[in-house]
């Protein structure tokens, strides 16, 4: 078995020790799009948290997920790592506005249904749930062309929400 050699050559504000030993794991990934990415990241969970769709615990837990722009097909959620792939190509511009803003949200989504409601892997009636609490609305017409049953599981998720009495457009 092979193991990682690392060096902390550096020290940067606000980055942890284990966080800079897995910037240096991470096979591929863009500097660029990743700060991009963590930015969206933080504006997307203050906003929510800001509506009341999130509690304080589940703000410091997804404040604490690392994301990741690489090279790679899809998007991934890692449940034991804390951390979140997005790949690069959803960075460009032809996807259309807001784009990478629903790919993090779905991403983190997926992280928020786990922490709720346990193995949620999938993109089951819970996973959902958390989409509508954590991506803005004008961002969640991307979940459309994703699935087959997303329209019919979207409008589901937010009819609970509309019942707990926190619908806001």
């Amino acid at each position: 078995m092979f193991g990682y050699i690392i060096f902390f050559s550096y020290i940067s504000v606000g980055k942890t020790k284990s966080m800079m030993a897995r910037e240096k794991m991470v096979k591929g990934y863009c500097r660029q799009g990743t700060i991009k990415c963590r930015q969206v990241m933080d504006r997307i969970i203050k906003s929510a948290r800001k509506k009341g769709t999130i509690t304080a615990y589940e703000h410091r837990y997804l404040s604490e997920v690392t994301v990741w722009c690489v090279d790679q097909r899809r998007g991934r959620a890692y449940y034991r790592h804390n951390d979140i792939t997005i790949p690069k190509w959803s960075l460009t511009e032809e996807k259309g506005c807001g784009y990478i803003t629903w790919y993090v949200a779905h991403e983190l989504a997926h992280m928020l249904a786990d922490e709720r409601w346990g193995d949620t892997r999938g993109h089951c009636l819970d996973f959902y749930r958390a989409m509508v609490d954590i991506c803005p609305r004008q961002h969640q017409k991307h979940e459309y062309g994703y699935q087959k049953r997303s329209p019919k599981k979207l409008r589901l998720a937010r009819a609970i929400q509309k019942e707990k009495g926190y619908d806001r457009r």
